[in-house]
């Protein structure tokens, strides 16, 4: 009994830890895209405001 419970406690803390860090990983990807969008969008302005 006492190792099915280590089992299922096992399971939710590495689930809880996988989620938080999968969280963090995608959060780090939204903001390096936002980065990228910015730097396109002055490079467009930039392009129409030469003309």
């Amino acid at each position: 009994m006492g190792e099915l419970l280590f089992f299922i406690i096992g399971l939710v803390i590495g689930g809880l830890t996988m989620t938080v860090v999968m969280c963090f990983l995608q959060v780090n990807r939204i903001n390096d895209l936002e980065g990228e969008i910015f730097l396109l969008q002055n490079r467009l302005s930039e392009v129409y405001y030469e003309d």
